[in-house]
């Protein structure tokens, strides 16, 4: 079966949502207690966890060719209904104190993301044997990260002791963004990335990701269990683990990457993403080496969430979502092309703009900080605002923004002759149907075709025998 093409409110508005309030909550933030807290969870928790799960069944669905009735999309509108509810109360019960609500979220979004695995699970079981469905496997492991997370961060909102806090703060971080999310980009990109690049996949990209989802599977399970018991050495392995199945899978993006650079917002940004999220990883690997106790790592977090939600979540996403919407508002390819370019307008600026804010934000405070924090952020939502591929009527008195329609095409002159031909030989013979392309029901109109040939030919191999008929011909003409 085929993607589904076109608009769709559910699936591309939550996340623009939650962006646009990390950047209102940006220009506030300095009054705002929690604010950072909010603002992360604003971009990792809201918009890529939606963004997360919606889009790998899109591409699920894409790889698998598998039958809509599997899940539907009145059950995908339900569960990403229970997603954003979720999301809602997590974000409403951490910063109140509510924790009855914090856990009643925190359920919710495990449902949502467990509901969308079984999905998952249904799909890859039904569908014909083919290339890449090591990519919904990894889908499915991000899956199962979710709700050991939620948990985690729902023990959190409890409030613990300086030392466990920052035992179970690295636990909870690192299962989300290298499980959760980690598993599911890596999973994409497989195939994604040489998309954008608009070149062919490396032939040993399916090997490397299967290779490599082992040991990044168990990288993850090391290093939460082992910050979660206190052990350093163990979670210090892990991220080694971790980085080691990464540097493998990596080599399935080198070929397409050598033969078609980067060129465009969309894979710029992807890169400088990938690049944060190895910076992210670095500074907790550091922290947990250097830091004399576990209360230290979770009193310096901050530096680490930032960078990652800001540097790799919202960067991943806006240039993922510039590729991606083009892509599915359908059209054909002048609107793909017209969407692509309108997504790559001010790339260099934006990119810039992101990058270096977020070195000056992680730099720097007082209001010079406010002025890059909203800088950061407010370059993301003009990747994914309004609909690139739309057409609009001009401004006036019957535009007022609304899509434009395009005029009845008017029937051919060989339909005009076919309409009053049929009216002159009276009313007891039907009407001909009037064609676009010319014409009535296609049988009558080769039949026309023929007789008229055939009367052309009798009137040249006859003298004469055409005077009459341009006679009444000259007689109708006013």
């Amino acid at each position: 079966m085929t993607t589904p093409r076109g608009t769709w409110a559910l699936r591309d508005r939550p996340g623009v949502v939650w962006l646009a309030l990390a950047v209102l909550l940006a220009l506030v933030h300095p009054f705002v207690p929690g604010s950072q807290w909010l603002m992360v969870h604003l971009v990792l928790l809201g918009a890529l966890t939606h963004s997360a799960m919606v889009w790998s069944t899109h591409f699920t669905q894409a790889l698998l060719k598998t039958s809509a009735s599997i899940d539907d999309r009145t059950q995908q509108n339900r569960r990403i209904g229970l997603l954003v509810a979720g999301v809602s109360a997590v974000l409403v019960g951490v910063p109140t104190s509510l924790w009855p609500l914090t856990v009643v979220g925190a359920s919710a979004v495990s449902a949502a993301i467990l509901w969308h695995g079984v999905q998952l699970w249904r799909r890859l079981h039904r569908a014909l044997p083919g290339r890449f469905r090591i990519t919904v496997r990894y889908y499915l492991a991000a899956a199962a990260c979710v709700p050991v997370g939620a948990g985690l961060g729902a023990w959190l909102a409890r409030g613990l002791g300086d030392e466990m806090h920052g035992r179970v703060i690295v636990a909870h971080s690192m299962v989300m963004v290298l499980g959760w999310v980690g598993l599911t980009v890596t999973g994409t990109l497989i195939t994604l990335w040489p998309t954008m690049l608009r070149t062919r996949i490396d032939d040993r990209a399916e090997r490397f990701a299967r290779q490599a989802l082992p040991v990044l599977v168990l990288a993850v399970s090391v290093l939460t269990l082992a910050a979660a018991l206190g052990s350093r050495a163990g979670a210090l392995v892990g991220i080694l683990g971790y980085a080691g199945g990464l540097a493998w899978w990596g080599r399935a993006l080198v070929a397409p990457a050598r033969q078609a650079p980067p060129r465009h917002f969309a894979t710029w940004s992807v890169t400088a993403a990938l690049g944060w999220a190895v910076v992210g990883v670095a500074l907790v690997a550091w922290r947990i080496a250097r830091a004399p106790s576990w209360g230290e790592v979770g009193d310096g977090y901050g530096l680490v969430a930032t960078v990652l939600a800001v540097g790799f979540a919202a960067q991943l996403l806006s240039g993922a979502l510039s590729h991606l919407i083009p892509t599915v508002l359908g059209g054909g390819p002048s609107v793909v092309r017209a969407g692509s370019a309108w997504f790559n307008r001010g790339a260099v600026w934006r990119v810039t703009v992101v990058n270096l804010g977020l070195v000056v934000t992680l730099l720097v405070t007082g209001w010079v900080r406010v002025a890059a924090s909203v800088l950061v952020l407010g370059a993301h939502p003009v990747d994914v605002r309004g609909d690139p591929g739309r057409r609009r009527r001009p401004a006036g008195p019957a535009g007022r923004g609304r899509r434009a329609r395009l005029p009845p095409r008017a029937p051919g002159p060989r339909a005009a002759r076919v309409v009053r031909g049929s009216a002159r030989r009276g009313r007891g013979h039907r009407r001909a149907r009037r064609d676009p392309r010319g014409g009535g029901r296609p049988g009558i109109r080769r039949s026309r075709q023929c007789l008229r040939r055939i009367s052309r030919c009798w009137c040249r191999l006859r003298p004469g025998g055409c005077h009459r008929r341009d006679d009444k011909r000259a007689r109708r003409s006013p």
